[in-house]
């Protein structure tokens, strides 16, 4: 009897201290502006410290839909990102680039923000998770 106490004990004493816990988010990317159906759209989030770098701790991946496709990343802790993502059309994930760097593939971040000779600012480009489900949409833009 007193180890089912002990047992009822601990278990309340888990679910008053637990519901401190942040709970992870969704983030679902509506990305559009697909040229073809081939290869696979790739979409990261990072943090402002990891934006436009390869090892972003949140990522999710779809197969490319001509005109629109939804990535879905799961399990994101609050915060501020920036989604940036591309179509691999030949899966070698990378983005394939021109001799003078420029993407040849389709390219999106987060915010649609205008930007010509170099990717945009993290600022320009981030938004907040919460705890719960986040939408958003990107448009990939081809150069």
């Amino acid at each position: 009897m007193k180890a089912l106490h002990a047992l009822a004990f601990a278990t309340a004493a888990l679910l008053v201290l637990g519901s401190g816990v942040v709970a992870a988010a969704t983030v679902e990317i509506t990305v559009t502006n697909i040229h073809e159906a081939k290869g696979t759209i790739r979409m990261s989030l990072c943090p402002e410290a990891l934006f436009l770098k390869d090892n972003c701790p949140y990522s999710g991946s779809a197969p490319a839909v001509a005109g629109q496709t939804t990535v879905v990343i799961t399990n994101v802790q609050p915060g501020i990102y920036a989604a940036q993502g591309y179509q691999d059309v030949n899966d070698n994930h990378e983005i394939d680039r021109t001799l003078l760097g420029v993407p040849e593939e389709g390219v999106a971040f987060s915010r649609n923000p205008s930007y010509l000779f170099s990717p945009p600012d993290f600022k320009d480009a981030s938004f907040t998770v919460g705890p719960r489900e986040a939408l958003i949409s990107v448009r990939l833009r081809y150069f």
